[in-house]
């Protein structure tokens, strides 16, 4: 599985210089896009992800990289507040409770989507709900055999009081 979301897309999501804070462990503002640490962040959401896409056998891994090459609004969004929580986590400190908040969202959001109440938007999944109807043609139905055409039941006769 490749990795859902681009640090300098993450950016679009959550505040530059927060950002900036959270890339490096001094004092020193690091650079989003070389950043290992969020990418790391980045990768664990992804997993957290997979992991519940996955365990209700409606998507694959090749389906979240279609989605992350498709720029998925819903899938960005899960895994930029995972991993701006797991930066916080990170740092030992306090998380913040917006953070927070965020994170028990996107958590929610997992657990719809292992549980098959929400999926993600693309046109598979748009044309999912609607019903189909198959009917046997009345040409192909002398083909097929079946038990209620044939002599086996008897005509049925109404009864006359």
């Amino acid at each position: 599985m490749n990795q859902l979301l681009t640090n300098t897309r993450l950016a679009l999501y959550v505040d530059e210089r927060i950002l900036k804070e959270l890339a490096t462990d001094d004092n020193t503002d690091g650079t989003i896009s070389s950043s290992t640490t969020i990418t790391a962040a980045i990768l664990r959401a992804g997993e957290e992800i997979a992991s519940a896409a996955t365990r209700s056998n409606t998507y694959s891994t090749t389906d979240l990289d279609d989605l992350a090459t498709a720029n998925n609004g819903m899938l960005e969004g899960l895994v930029s507040d995972l991993a701006l929580c797991f930066l916080f986590e990170r740092r030992g400190g306090d998380v913040p409770e917006v953070v927070r908040a965020k994170a028990s969202r996107a958590q929610a959001s997992l657990g719809d989507l292992r549980d098959g109440k929400r999926v993600f938007a693309n046109d598979t999944n748009r044309a999912a709900g609607l019903p189909s109807v198959s009917v046997v043609s009345v040409q192909a139905r002398g083909n097929l055999g079946m038990v209620s055409d044939t002599s086996f039941f008897p005509v049925r006769r109404d009864r006359v009081y």
